[in-house]
């Protein structure tokens, strides 16, 4: 990657104007943010009062500003009859998150298995997930544009659901969608 003072990396095949990681943490890297998204993705359509039971330790202020930041930064849109029945969705921005979730729940299954599960061992992706979701997720990254939106992975389904266990702390997998 090409810093700020020009240097630049043999494998790259452009220059940068600035660092995407940078650019890219803008409102991702906001305490929060990731875990909103998590949480959309994982669950579908959720209301304000469900994503804040599924994301413990967040306050309701700080829920309701990082999803009007995410909606005004296109990772989320507002779907519903009237502003009390309201439902969160991921948007094509919201769902180009998914490979970056995903990469997230591998580093944390294999380098913090003492926090994560209950008997401590690491495990990969595909221990997690089905291999067919973990390669159309991961493989978008490689491949560009999915141009036929069916195709498109829209949330963590088909796979293994993560949730909060409320009475617990700790991540337990749930049913299959």
């Amino acid at each position: 990657m090409a810093s700020r003072r020009g240097r630049s990396d043999p494998s790259l095949q452009v220059e940068f104007a600035s660092c995407p990681v940078e650019a890219g943490l803008g409102i991702l890297g906001r305490k929060w943010s990731l875990l909103v998204l998590r949480t959309i993705a994982l669950g579908g359509p959720r209301r304000f009062s469900e994503i804040a039971r599924a994301t413990p330790g967040i306050t309701h202020r700080v829920l309701a500003m990082r999803l009007r930041e995410l909606r005004d930064h296109g990772f989320l849109r507002a779907t519903g009859e009237d502003t009390r029945h309201v439902r969160w969705r991921l948007t094509e921005k919201g769902e180009d998150v998914l490979p970056i979730l995903l990469t997230l729940v591998g580093f944390g299954s294999k380098w913090h298995a003492g926090t994560v599960f209950r008997d401590g061992r690491a495990r990969s992706l595909p221990e997690i997930f089905d291999r067919d979701y973990v390669s159309r997720v991961l493989g978008a990254l490689l491949v560009g544009p999915v141009e036929d939106r069916r195709s498109r992975p829209r949330a963590i389904g088909n796979a293994a659901l993560m949730s909060w266990t409320a009475t617990k702390t700790e991540w337990t997998a749930a049913s299959t969608w």
